[in-house]
């Protein structure tokens, strides 16, 4: 039985010029990712941590969309913003700070379970639980 491989969810191309740019593709999209001058990129595109926390921004953005519009409530616009910083000291280093802003005529109750919602999004429960990476060579 031949097993067919999942399409992957995102391929970093490095041309070898010396250079940290990198060229990602993501989905149908292709952008350049990079490093700050202070760690020795130009600053052309984000850098991986900020593409992680894009994910849980875009992610609770569409958790809370989606399920506003199954309830039938008058979501209006979702401002949301993640903020990434690594201390050291704690554990775990790694702290993802979501801010939500959310509009439209809904109630307090509404505001509150979409704020429970927000917990349920994909990416923050994968963040959250951890994940596995598993590699490989390329033959």
């Amino acid at each position: 039985m031949i097993v067919a491989l999942a399409r992957p969810s995102a391929i970093a191309d490095d041309s070898g010029h010396g250079g940290v740019q990198i060229l990602v593709t993501a989905g149908p999209s292709r952008f350049a990712a990079d490093l700050g001058p202070v760690d020795g990129g130009l600053d052309v595109g984000p850098n991986p941590h900020d593409l992680v926390a894009a994910g849980l921004a875009a992610c609770t953005t569409q958790t809370l969309r989606l399920y506003a519009r199954r309830k039938a409530w008058a979501l209006g616009a979702v401002h949301v913003e993640v903020t990434w910083r690594r201390d050291p000291s704690s554990q775990p280093a790694d702290t993802f700070e979501r801010v939500i802003t959310l509009g439209g005529d809904l109630d307090d109750a509404q505001r509150a379970r979409l704020m429970e919602i927000a917990e349920a999004c994909p990416v923050h429960k994968m963040l959250v639980a951890g994940s596995r990476v598993v590699t490989s060579v390329a033959a």
